[in-house]
């Protein structure tokens, strides 16, 4: 057959799958192909297809319906403006009140209702709700409980801001979780340096604190380090959970 798109990868399966009720992977993937083609994200738009169905502009599960949507980005209609600038935009031009962002950015395909240390790193990461930037799921710890959650993202997302100000993939972090000695044997044999073995948590916090700094020069404050409301409210089937983490536990995540 023809190649439409390669891979089909766990974030749009999740955004433009599930998330929308539509469970045909031929469907999803002639959608990941438009965004591609678009140079859009797949998270963001697939959140925004959600938020305009919950405004009754088209149904769940209506992968046709979808594509329809999908091509009138291409088109540059009012609408298809308003959907391919996100779905924070998309929410607010339709007067949608269930809009899954933080700080403008699309939640993932981990509900943090379910994984609420994920849940954390949406609320307190600088540059808006992004799973890289500190995915709990691997933490030996209760997911669904409030205890504990933020200890555990701040030390994830300071390890991932390592790996990024070293330019290394964050997939590259799981072996390097097992062996954390390597980073600094590596570095210090390729440029000679005679770095630590906490290299990576050094140059995390360094990292954390400018991009922090940043946005509250930016005008961010400890209000804009929130998950939405009605994710606080209403409950995750089949464990009926809530996010819950006190916000104090957000507050203080950075307080170095």
């Amino acid at each position: 057959g023809k190649s439409i798109v390669s891979p089909l990868e766990y974030e749009t399966i999740g955004l433009m799958g599930s998330n929308l009720g539509i469970v045909s992977l031929d469907v999803i993937a002639r959608m990941n192909y438009i965004v591609n083609d678009l140079g859009l994200d797949s998270i963001d738009i697939g959140a925004a297809l959600g938020v305009a169905a919950e405004a009754g502009l088209w149904e769940f599960g209506d992968g046709e319906r979808a594509i329809e949507l999908l091509n009138k980005i291409y088109k540059g209609t009012d609408l298809g403006r308003t959907l391919g600038s996100g779905a924070a935009v998309t929410g607010k031009v339709l007067g949608v009140r269930r809009v899954p962002v933080v700080k403008g950015q699309a939640i993932s395909a981990y509900d943090p209702r379910a994984i609420k240390g994920t849940g954390v790193t949406y609320a307190t990461t600088p540059q808006g709700a992004d799973h890289t930037a500190g995915l709990t799921v691997r933490a030996k710890i209760d997911h669904t409980s409030p205890k504990g959650q933020a200890e555990v993202s701040r030390n994830v997302q300071i390890n991932n801001a390592g790996y990024d100000s070293l330019g290394v993939c964050l997939f590259a972090g799981f072996g390097f979780a097992a062996s954390p000695e390597s980073i600094r044997d590596l570095l210090n044999a390729r440029y000679g340096w005679q770095v630590g073995t906490d290299i990576l948590q050094v140059l995390g916090r360094r990292a954390l604190k400018l991009e922090v700094e940043f946005n509250r020069l930016a005008g961010f404050t400890t209000a804009d380090n929130r998950l939405p409301k009605w994710m606080t409210e209403e409950p995750l089937s089949p464990l009926n959970t809530v996010f819950d983490v006190p916000e104090e536990d957000l507050d203080g995540i950075f307080n170095w």
